[in-house]
C-alpha cells in the first residue's frame, strides 16, 4: 500500500523540481515588486505534453510576511511555511523553523524515493529539492531571504537533507532562471524599465522563461507591489485554484 501511495505522489509532483519562474526586485524607491507565472504542471509520463495543468497563485502571505515557493512538494512547502510564520513572530526564527520542518519531511520522502524510485531520486540529487523566498519589510527595511533545500548521500550511502539560508539583494529569481542568467542585453528589459516601471521589469524577466519553457512556465503572470504600508495586487489571476 505504501508503494502504491508513493507512486501517485511522485507521478503527480516529480516533474521538474523547479517548473516555475518567480522574480523579486527591490526597486530604487525601496518597494518590492514580485512577478510569478501561474502554471502548475502535473506530469504522468516522462515526455513533454503528457501531463495536465492548472492555474495557481504562487505568491503567499501570513500577515505582513510574504513568500513564494518553487520546488518539489509545493503543497508541503506552503503548509510548513504557513505554520512557521503563524507560530513565530520573528522572521529569522520562522525561517529556521520552516527549514527544520521541511528537512525532516524531505528526509522521509527521499528515503522512500531512494528505496522505490531510484531514477527519480537521482534527479533530486542533481537538481535539488526546493527554493523558497521570504520577503517583506522588517523595521521598515525591504528584505529578501532565500532558503534552498538539497539532498545527498553520505559515505554510508544514507540520505541526508540540508538547507542553506541566503540573504538576497535587489533582484532574485527562483525556479527556472538559466535563460535569464544567460540572456543578452537585447533580451533583457532595459534600465529605463527597471527604474521607472519596476513592475514591468519583473514581468519581463518571467516572460523570458515563459517563451523558452511554455510547457511549464506560462502566463498569466501575477504582479504584486509591496510597500512598508501594505501590499497591492497589480494583477492577480482570479481563476487560480487553491492548493
Amino acid at each position: 500500500m505504501k508503494r502504491l501511495l508513493l507512486t501517485g505522489f511522485f507521478c503527480l509532483l516529480a516533474v521538474s523540481s523547479f517548473s516555475t519562474c518567480i522574480a523579486i526586485y527591490v526597486a530604487k524607491d525601496g518597494n518590492i515588486y514580485v512577478a510569478a507565472d501561474s502554471r502548475r504542471t502535473f506530469m504522468f509520463k516522462q515526455s513533454k505534453g503528457d501531463g495536465k495543468t492548472e492555474a495557481i497563485c504562487k505568491i503567499h502571505n501570513v500577515g505582513s510576511n510574504y513568500f513564494a515557493v518553487s520546488g518539489f512538494d509545493d503543497g508541503g512547502l506552503l503548509k510548513a511555511a504557513n505554520i512557521a510564520l503563524k507560530q513565530n513572530n520573528n522572521i529569522d526564527t520562522a525561517i529556521k523553523a520552516f527549514g527544520d520542518a521541511m528537512s525532516r519531511r524531505y528526509k522521509r520522502l527521499m528515503d522512500d524515493a531512494k528505496a522505490f524510485y531510484p531514477a527519480t531520486f537521482n534527479r533530486f540529487l542533481s537538481d535539488g529539492l526546493a527554493n523558497v523566498s521570504f520577503f517583506g519589510f522588517y523595521d521598515g527595511i525591504p528584505n529578501i531571504v532565500n532558503i534552498e533545500f538539497f539532498c545527498y548521500l553520505d559515505d554510508k550511502k544514507q540520505v541526508k537533507v540540508i538547507y542553506r539560508i541566503r540573504q538576497k539583494f535587489a533582484v532574485t529569481v527562483i525556479g527556472i532562471s538559466k535563460d535569464i542568467t544567460s540572456a543578452g542585453a537585447d533580451e533583457l528589459p532595459d534600465c529605463i524599465t527597471m527604474e521607472q516601471t519596476p513592475q514591468l521589469y519583473v514581468e519581463a524577466l518571467v516572460k523570458i522563461e515563459a517563451r523558452k519553457h511554455p510547457d511549464v512556465v506560462s502566463e498569466p503572470i501575477d504582479l504584486l507591489e509591496l510597500k512598508p504600508t501594505g501590499a497591492t495586487w497589480l494583477r492577480k489571476n482570479e481563476k487560480a485554484v487553491a492548493y
